[in-house]
């Protein structure tokens, strides 16, 4: 007799069930849940239980819309190896979505179907059966809105095989590992930000997003991310004092100078050559941190800001932002080092740079940042649906037609 057995159950039991697996993604965990509960959203925790040890189990999130509500699991649900144990989930989970007036349930897939090195030439093909699964269970492929589109594609770094973290960051591409040892340079600190920093987050990401055109979110949301996944999240910002920059470029400035004196007294050409070209750069340098340190005077100002989710064997780069003012300081480059050097010592194994533009989008400009790592690009599962009323669910998708007529 099978005992397998569809059921609610608490956050508590999800969140314990998620602890004993490999695979947790950040959207299929407690904490996302109750930032969800916070948006207005109700979560469910929806199981299989076989002797009453949970085998299969996914976080679903309902949203009103017109006519009812839609059910949404973000991220990949833990199914179980065994497929009746899945049919039990998905037809228990379509009967109590239907109670609760629920029109589609979709499962926005994330997982890794093609992999493409930095020149988009395909190097490997995972999970090709993953159509068929949801086809089994009742699922058709669902189309992609326009923000998951951003996330079709993405970018990761494999971070295992790496003797220590120098080692790693030999890894980078040249140019990448250049421009990072000279932002060191500079007197940018890199920081984590505080519950009571997340306004200076966010103007970082809101100058970012009028200028690039994408939507940024609510001060709400993020300090609700803060507090419900805790040490699994990371604000990471960067500043710097322009005052102190300028005394220090003074300081280099006069010892150049002083290396050319002992230069030319010793007759050697080549040196003053190359030393002469340091001053131009110094100078140059120097003009702009006059200019900076005048407006801003003896403050630290922030140069750019990122967060990410941690997970016990991934890393998720999310939002972020830069001031376009401030980009020759390269303050991006030193964050993403920063988590990077995180992810090594704590033994994380994926770093993931998340979206990229599909390879015939024109502007390819966050790919190139994120190559300067190097990784893979690959791409997602995608969307797979599962009409819950039939009826009501067309209705529904006639009258988004005619509205967007």
């Amino acid at each position: 007799m099978d005992s397998s057995q569809f059921t609610v159950i608490t956050a508590a039991e999800f969140s314990d069930f998620v602890a004993t697996r490999d695979d947790i993604h950040f959207q299929q965990t407690k904490a996302f849940g109750e930032l969800q509960a916070a948006l207005g959203h109700q979560p469910f925790y929806l199981a299989v239980k076989t002797n009453q040890t949970i085998v299969a189990a996914m976080l679903v999130t309902l949203a009103k819309v017109r006519f009812g509500y839609l059910a949404e699991a973000h991220g990949n649900p833990y199914f179980s190896t065994v497929e009746n144990d899945n049919q039990v989930l998905i037809s228990g989970a379509k009967a109590l979505l239907k109670k609760q007036g629920v029109l589609k349930l979709i499962i926005h897939s994330n997982q890794m179907i093609e992999k493409y090195d930095d020149n988009w030439e395909k190097v490997g093909e995972f999970h090709q059966g993953l159509d068929a699964f949801y086809q089994d269970l009742g699922f058709l492929q669902g189309r992609l809105s326009d923000f998951e589109k951003g996330f079709n594609y993405n970018y990761s770094k494999a971070l295992t095989g790496f003797e220590n973290f120098a080692k790693l960051e030999k890894s980078y591409k040249k140019n990448g590992l250049q421009t990072i040892k000279k932002a060191r340079k500079l007197g940018i600190q890199v920081y984590e930000a505080s519950y009571d920093e997340l306004a200076d987050f966010k103007k970082v990401v809101d100058e970012a997003g009028e200028r690039r055109n994408f939507s940024t979110r609510e001060l709400s949301y993020y300090q609700t991310v803060y507090r419900t996944f805790g040490e699994r999240v990371k604000f990471v910002l960067a500043k710097l004092n322009f005052q102190k920059e300028l005394a220090a470029n003074q300081l280099e400035l006069a010892g150049v100078y002083q290396e050319i004196e002992q230069a030319e007294a010793q007759n050697k050409k080549k040196s003053i050559d190359t030393l002469h070209q340091r001053v131009s750069r110094l100078e140059k340098f120097q003009s702009e941190l006059q200019t900076l340190a005048e407006k801003h005077g003896d403050q630290d100002v922030i140069l750019a800001a990122s967060q990410f989710f941690i997970m016990p064997n991934d890393i998720l780069y999310m939002f972020s932002g830069m001031y376009d003012v401030y980009r020759e300081f390269s303050a991006p480059f030193l964050i993403q080092d920063y988590m990077l050097q995180f992810a090594f010592e704590h033994h994380i194994e994926h770093y993931h740079f998340m979206g990229v533009n599909a390879p015939d989008h024109p502007d390819q400009g966050v790919l190139k940042f994120k190559q300067n790592f190097k990784g893979y690009i690959w791409r997602s599962s995608g969307n797979f649906e599962l009409t819950i009323k039939p009826v009501l669910n067309k209705v529904t998708t006639m009258l988004k037609k005619i509205m967007n007529r």
